[in-house]
């Protein structure tokens, strides 16, 4: 797509979802900016592109989107420690993000979100959860200044996403669960209604979905969990991203048993097996073989299945 087309394509999109150029735009680029944009008078820099397009729910993933050097080493490195961490490589996670602090002063808004989240990612153990959670805060204020947890801003980018995905996960571990329920709730509603790409959602809405049954289910909302994790494995199944597929069927198994309907029960031991074969496959999360194994021991009295 040329250049000169993504101004047409912003103003269409945030007309379509009754946004106002102010909401489009806060904590990205000035009323002003954002009208030239779309007016086709100023192409947008690759930091407001990126921005704009995934708040909207568009990938950026696209050749329109051309960068400079220094833009291209940024983000190259920040996927360098995206898909470290993803495997739970932490050395080469820490590689990447040691090169990727030496371009701090070329750092767009959204380039300092991504440093601070993944900054708390990677040195988690070293600061604490109060600590973790005040910077992630900080980090979503920077594009979204008013942000409050009773005013969650309603339209987001990946980073943005993340962040919140973060206060979440922070506030759950700080015994404020309500809250936390209400965020994930809020990312999840988000991508019914805000995400126009697949691949987009892809990115991080399996997290989002299995972070959320997780925490349902021990807040003892056994059919919530359920059918949120429904939509997870749904979601792996028909698009093979099943990188959360294990814990969220065992999410799942593991209210269905909580909840003690007896017609759930050959249900969920077939799946806590199949999400150890799974599990086991993968090889990326030993503790969750380890929870598996005991809960099946103490549920059904058997050993894990084997190939």
């Amino acid at each position: 797509m040329p250049l000169y087309n993504i101004g047409n394509l912003i103003k269409h999109r945030r007309e379509e979802l009754g946004l106002s150029q102010n909401e489009l735009s806060e904590g990205i680029c000035s009323v002003p900016t954002l009208s030239r944009i779309e007016n086709g008078v100023y192409p947008p820099t690759r930091e407001h592109a990126q921005a704009l397009l995934q708040r909207l729910g568009y990938s950026v993933a696209n050749p329109f989107l051309t960068t400079g050097e220094t833009e291209f080493e940024i983000a190259g490195l920040q996927y360098e420690c995206r898909f470290a961490l993803i495997y739970n490589d932490l050395e080469r996670a820490r590689d990447a993000f040691d090169k990727l602090s030496s371009y701090q002063e070329a750092f767009s808004p959204t380039d300092r979100q991504f440093y601070e989240i993944t900054y708390i990612r990677i040195h988690r153990g070293e600061i604490t959860d109060a600590d973790a959670l005040a910077r992630c805060e900080s980090a979503l204020r920077l594009t979204h200044p008013g942000y409050e947890r009773g005013a969650l801003p309603k339209i987001l980018t990946y980073e943005e996403i993340t962040a919140l995905n973060a206060i979440a996960a922070y506030l759950e571990k700080l015994g404020e669960r309500d809250d936390a329920i209400r965020i994930w709730y809020h990312l999840k509603d988000f991508y019914e209604k805000g995400i126009v790409d697949t691949l987009e959602a892809l990115r991080t809405q399996p997290m989002i979905l299995y972070n959320l049954s997780k925490v349902l289910g021990l807040a003892g909302r056994y059919d919530e969990c359920i059918e949120v994790c429904d939509e997870g494995i749904r979601i792996a199944k028909t698009t093979g991203r099943c990188l959360s597929l294990p814990q969220t069927m065992y999410n799942r198994a593991w209210s269905m048993v909580k909840r003690g309907r007896p017609e759930d029960w050959d249900s969920a031991r077939r799946l806590l097996r199949q999400a150890y074969l799974f599990s086991e496959v993968m090889g990326n999360r030993p503790s969750l073989l380890e929870r598996i194994t005991e809960f099946l021991r103490e549920n059904f009295n058997e050993a894990p299945p084997s190939f």
